[in-house]
């Protein structure tokens, strides 16, 4: 028989071939399986990861800070070392329950009416009792052997290449991975279109004609290609979309319903740090391993989590639906009807004060925000019976069984995201007051591009402390381990999510700081303006001319690329809004092409621009090359390439924010 030839790039003494057997390494007293040859700094981030969760499993709780620079193998190595400690945790549990079971005491003096000397069946490892005090996802099912590992990241393609990641190891435990409708959804009347949370919430009221995708999830759950030993037994997002059309069954609760028994569970970021898409989604944190990469970014996104902002037309949408409901269960929703928001926010818009063009704004802190809440009949002693109520009607509109009348899906969601950051404002007697912002604004909204565009009455309550919401994640999860290339200072952290990080990796940077940076500060711009962007002054044009002024003088003097970072994503467009009305945007873009990171858009978008950003500075694709174009009127709203005054520019500025993407 004619031998098989080796497959190209097999070859075994390649220490970095994926195809080789893994090497097994001993870190920490737990075998790792690898891959690879580790990199030192890789082993090093391995054995800070599995003393991070023996700490944790030793103390209750332990968390973590880990930098590692890019293109170090930080994911592989992450995924490699909490598979291994989870491995090792079930295998001791297993090892452990065995060792302590014992016949029951009857059996010593009557074994043949006892059992006959054996050990029950209920204390054998693994056919624990439910547990009582489970969630609804879990009720009824045994009691996890082992903590779940939620890894979460920015968006689905940095997912997508973590499981990539996942294939090369040899860690096979059950997996999912937890996506919108949007990504999901295998309805072809549904696919493509704007709300489709609102249309599939919609088409499961409908009983006659109940989406027959739904009732076929189960056939994808249990489609042999995802089973032990499967081709799809790892899988991503696009490869149980496959599934799902293949049986012509629903991906969406397929991945929900595989989630509940997986040990292993990749999601986006807001599935862990949002409380309502948590209660939404039904995933259970508690005593769980959350990994949180790519994590430069987490306060916003926690602060993001605990506010919320609804428009006057969503509240009275949501206050029409309670007072149709009322007759139908008064307990839950007179009281929810009765409360005065849209009567408080139309008192009150009329001193609204004036803070930009067509913009007028009031808030409130502290105790008189708590004064402000009274006036709309939401008190601190009333609102756990107003939470109460609110629970219920959530409840109600997504049960996908209940045969009752119900909020529709947008109401609902209005109502939970209200009552979500209302939960935080008065949580524990007070003690977040001022760590909130109560907000009303009246205002054009700009981004529709229509010049006629109505005015929009808001009211917003902002969240100013990301620990407010992250201390929670902490508390209920076993570990919680945040890594990034770009996570220092690290003593902010600490300080900004209110919990102590026990265990704490800062990687060495390729940048020598004593010889390769220069720090300064500008105190004042051109004419001695102070240069104070607090709140109050931000607003005044003399301080955003005078940033435009010095961001022009430095690009004038700053060969190739300037990265320009602006706290917030609110004062980076305030700033490009005022300086296209006074031309400073246009001779800014004399000096150098202009690129712009948005809070929006999907993430090969910005991939794009920020290649842009880099050919420009390598001469590759200089604006204005070749023939002279003429000049295109500038778009604010997009991001992307400017055209050039002329050809006179030489390199590029990228207008970014702080910890953003």
């Amino acid at each position: 028989m004619k031998p098989t030839a080796p497959p190209r790039n097999s070859n075994p003494q390649n220490p970095r071939n994926p195809m080789r057997r893994s090497n097994v390494h001993h870190i920490g007293g737990i075998p790792v399986e690898f891959p690879y040859q580790p990199y030192g700094t890789q082993l090093a981030f391995m054995a800070r990861v599995i003393s991070t969760l023996d700490r944790a499993q030793r103390e209750g709780h332990c968390h973590a800070l880990l930098e590692s620079p890019t293109g170090t193998g930080k994911s592989l190595s992450l995924l490699c070392s909490a598979l291994a400690w989870q491995k090792h945790r079930g295998a001791s549990s297993v090892n452990n329950g065995a060792a302590n079971c014992k016949p029951g005491p009857k059996a010593k003096t009557d074994p043949l009416n006892h059992g006959g000397g054996f050990v029950p069946e209920s204390q054998l490892p693994g056919t624990a009792a439910p547990d009582p005090t489970a969630s609804t996802a879990r009720k009824g099912k045994p009691k996890r052997t082992v903590p779940t590992i939620f890894y979460a990241s920015r968006t689905h393609s940095q997912i997508s290449q973590v499981i990539r990641e996942y294939r090369k190891t040899t860690y096979r435990v059950p997996m999912s991975v937890l996506a919108s409708r949007k990504h999901y959804c295998t309805n072809p009347h549904l696919q493509g279109i704007e709300n489709i949370d609102e249309e599939c919430k919609l088409l499961l009221d409908n009983r006659e004609g109940l989406c027959s995708e739904f009732k076929n999830a189960n056939k994808v759950k249990n489609h042999p290609s995802l089973q032990i030993g499967g081709c799809n037994e790892v899988h991503d997002i696009e490869d149980l979309v496959k599934v799902g059309q293949t049986v012509k069954g629903c991906s969406y609760f397929a991945a929900r319903s595989i989630a509940e028994d997986a040990e292993l569970v990749f999601c986006p970021y807001s599935y862990i740090i949002s409380p309502t898409i948590r209660r939404a989604m039904e995933v259970d944190i508690k005593g769980a391993v959350i990994i949180l990469d790519e994590a430069h970014n987490i306060e916003d996104m926690a602060r993001e989590a605990g506010s919320v902002e609804v428009d006057e037309e969503s509240l009275l949408k949501l206050h029409t639906e309670l007072g149709q409901l009322r007759p139908t269960e008064k307990t839950i929703y007179e009281p929810l009807y009765e409360m005065e928001i849209l009567s408080w926010m139309d008192r009150q818009k009329s001193f609204l004060e004036k803070c930009d063009f067509q913009h007028y704004f009031s808030s409130w802190t502290g105790q008189k925000a708590v004064r402000e809440l009274e006036e709309a009949n939401i008190s601190q002693n009333y609102f756990p019976t107003l939470q109460e109520c609110a629970v219920k009607a959530i409840k109600a509109a997504s049960d996908a069984e209940s045969e009752l009348v119900h909020l529709s899906g947008r109401s609902a969601i209005v109502l939970e995201g209200l009552f979500s950051s209302l939960g935080f404002f008065f949580h524990g007697n007070g003690v977040h007051f001022n760590d909130y912002q109560l907000a009303l604004q009246r205002s054009v909204k700009r981004d529709t591009g229509d010049l006629s565009a109505p005015w929009v009455l808001a009211l917003s309550l902002w969240c100013l402390h990301p620990a407010v919401v992250f201390r929670e994640i902490a508390d209920h999860s076993l570990s919680v381990i945040l890594t990034s290339g770009t996570l220092s200072p690290m003593h902010s952290f600490s300080s900004e999510l209110g919990i102590q990080f026990g265990t704490c990796l800062e990687a060495p940077h390729v940048i020598d700081a004593e010889s390769q940076v220069l720090a300064t500060v500008f105190s004042k711009g051109p004419g001695d303006y102070p240069l104070n962007a607090s709140y109050k002054t931000a607003n005044a044009y003399a301080f955003q001319d005078a940033v435009g002024q010095i961001l022009e003088e430095i690009c004038m003097i700053v060969p190739a690329g300037c990265l320009v970072f602006f706290p917030s994503y609110k004062l980076l467009d305030k700033l490009r809004h005022r300086w296209s009305e006074t031309g400073q945007w246009f001779r800014l873009n004399a000096r150098k092409s202009l690129f712009v990171e948005t809070r929006g858009g999907s993430p090969n978008e910005f991939e794009q621009v920020l290649k842009g950003y880099y050919d420009c500075i390598r001469k590759r694709n200089k604006p204005g090359s070749g023939r002279k174009r003429k000049n295109k009127k500038l778009d604010l709203n997009e991001c992307s390439l400017s055209d050039s005054l002329d050809n006179s520019t030489e390199g590029a500025a990228f207008l970014a924010v702080c910890r953003g993407k």
